[in-house]
């Protein structure tokens, strides 16, 4: 709850801020109203730039890395788009054993739901079939 300028309490019985600490504008309604400036807009290309970056490299995977010779460089930024360069040196076959029975399962289950939707919509089964298997 904000404090007008006038009022006697100078603290802010929720936030514990002083009135003095804040720039309200002047009160519309009763009400403080805060503005905030607008961003600056960038140009195009660096507007094309940062959204390659947060589309490919959302964690920048590189920031770490920045002392490192340009060929590491390029194998983290090889791993950071096909992380099974990482994980494929652990990976098992007993890891492949429980990863192809959980896809069996799976499937055993989505097969007859697939088919089951396509004739609960009056269709032929195969379309179901040839549809995504999650229909949510």
């Amino acid at each position: 709850m904000s404090h007008r300028i006038g009022d006697d309490v100078n603290v802010d019985r929720l936030t514990g801020v002083s009135a003095s600490d804040k720039s309200p504008s002047p009160p519309v309604d009763g009400r403080y109203v805060h503005k905030v400036g607008t961003p600056q807009k960038e140009n195009l290309l660096n507007e094309f730039r940062s959204m390659f970056r947060e589309m490919f490299f959302p964690d920048d995977p590189l920031r770490s890395f920045k002392d490192q010779p340009r060929s590491r460089k390029l194998l983290l930024g090889v791993e950071a788009v096909f992380p099974i360069l990482q994980w494929g040196r652990q990976y098992t076959l007993s890891k492949f054993k429980k990863d192809l029975i959980a896809g069996i399962t799976i499937a055993s289950l989505c097969i007859p739901q697939d088919i089951a939707y396509a004739k609960l919509a009056n269709l032929s089964p195969q379309y179901g079939l040839c549809k995504p298997s999650n229909p949510y």
